[in-house]
């Protein structure tokens, strides 16, 4: 998981590129990852309407009881 955020050392880089070379199975799970990484990344989270008009009842309710 570290590689696929390149949080990795330089020297762990080259260990882990050199297994994904010499490991099948390994390459492919980490080509499962990496594409499932892209996927989270594309997602756009964003609250929906009534959700934030909850919230901002919420915070006037909390203002009015001050």
């Amino acid at each position: 998981m570290r590689r696929l955020y390149q949080e990795t050392s330089a020297e762990e880089t080259k260990e882990i590129d050199k297994a994904l070379l010499c490991d099948s199975e390994l390459q492919r799970q980490y080509k499962e990852l990496l594409a499932i990484k892209k996927q989270l990344e594309a997602v756009s989270l964003n609250p929906s309407e009534g959700t934030v008009q909850n919230i901002l009842n919420y915070a006037n309710g909390l203002q009015e009881h001050q």
